[in-house]
This record gives C-alpha cells, sequence and structure tokens, in this order.
C-alpha cells in the first residue's frame, strides 16, 4: 500500500505541468480576443455617435453656414468630426444623401488586425462595421409661429362670432 502512495504523489507534479500548458494559453487566447473586440466595439459606438451627429448639425447648420444643402455641410465637416478618434481602425467613409427633408449619413470602418497572426484562420482578417442615421430637417421657429398665428386667427374668428 506504501508503493502505491508514491506513484500517485508522482503522478501529482506532472498533473500541474499540464494543467498550466493547457490552461494558461486558453487564458491568454481569452484575454486577447477580448481586446479585439473591445477595439470592434469601440469603433462601431463611435462611428455610430459620429454619424447621428453629422446629420444632427447638418440639419441645424447648413442655412446658418452657407451651404445650399445638408450634404455640402456634411461632406465639408465630415473629416473634422472623426479626425484622431479610431484607434485601431481606418479613417470612417462618410457618405450622405437627402429626400426632401430626411437626411440619410452613413459610415463605414475597418479594423484590420491580422487574426493574431495566422494562428486562427477562421477569424476573419478585416472586420467591417457600418452606421446610418436618418435626421428630419425642421424649422421650429417656423412650425411656432404658424401655430400661434392659426390659433390668432381661430380666437379672432370665435370672438366677432360672440359679437
Amino acid at each position: 500500500m506504501h508503493s502505491i502512495n508514491k506513484k500517485n504523489k508522482k503522478n501529482i507534479d506532472a498533473y500541474m505541468t499540464v494543467e498550466a500548458a493547457l490552461v494558461i494559453p486558453a487564458a491568454i487566447f481569452g484575454i486577447v480576443l477580448i481586446i479585439y473586440m473591445s477595439f470592434l466595439v469601440y469603433g462601431r459606438c463611435i462611428l455610430a455617435q459620429d454619424v447621428y451627429i453629422l446629420g444632427f448639425r447638418s440639419a441645424l447648420l447648413y442655412e446658418k453656414q452657407g451651404y445650399g444643402s445638408p450634404t455640402e455641410y456634411i461632406a465639408d465637416h465630415a473629416s473634422d468630426k472623426t479626425a484622431g478618434k479610431y484607434f485601431g481602425s481606418s479613417a470612417p467613409e462618410i457618405g450622405s444623401g437627402q429626400s426632401g427633408k430626411e437626411i440619410t449619413v452613413t459610415g463605414k470602418i475597418r479594423t484590420n488586425h491580422r487574426a493574431l497572426y495566422g494562428y486562427f484562420s477562421k477569424i476573419p482578417q478585416i472586420w467591417e462595421s457600418e452606421a446610418a442615421a436618418r435626421v428630419k430637417i425642421r424649422n421650429n421657429a417656423k412650425t411656432v409661429r404658424r401655430i400661434k398665428r392659426t390659433m390668432d386667427i381661430f380666437k379672432g374668428h370665435t370672438n366677432k362670432e360672440r359679437e
């Protein structure tokens, strides 16, 4: 019985080595994957924010700053708004269009990371993220004046009927 305990004791030391050889690389891979995914999510969130801000500002400011249309404003200010924010990704490609009183702004970025230097061929080499925003052009001052004028006409009409 004493010889069996010696035999089990020898196996315990090797067990720790095998466990360390499997667990440590898996943990490192998990940490690196979380970091890669955080770059992707960060770039996507910043892109969505920048696309909406460009659309919102173009609806408010294009006439005040002398632009003929919101798309001209977006084309002129896109590089200023997106400069220096996209860590680990390409500079965004910003596009815009207008249909009536609706502005559509789209953006696209690419994150190139070489998938852990080729160790994992199933992970794509380039991750692409896209974002889009639709903003309506509203002239709130004009709308408020129109409502106030309608209310004044209505009040004047009802006062004449009472007399």
